[in-house]
């Protein structure tokens, strides 16, 4: 009786071993997924990241003359010595 408790005991085991190891293997599968997911994620920011910086360093270049001339092409049209904020120049 005891070695037929002993068996199935060791197969109970054994069956909880193979199971565990199962959701080990899909859980590491997954977890490779998520890590190359975030990977394309990261090369994604930094591109985007790039696009910024490039986008506001033309505004910076373009901002001082941009305005200097609506100004001038406001005053023509409105004949006054207010800007495009209504601040007086």
């Amino acid at each position: 009786m005891d070695l037929i408790y002993e068996m199935n005991f060791k197969n109970t085991i054994e069956t909880r071993l193979q199971k565990l190891e199962e959701k080990c293997d899909s859980i590491e599968t997954k977890l490779d997924t998520l890590i190359e997911l975030l990977s394309e994620n990261k090369k994604n920011c930094e591109k985007m990241s790039d696009h910024i910086d490039f986008v506001e360093t033309v505004y910076e270049n373009v901002k001082n003359p941009l305005g200097f001339i609506c100004n001038k092409i406001n005053r023509v049209i409105h004949g006054s010595q207010y800007s495009i904020e209504n601040k007086k120049v």
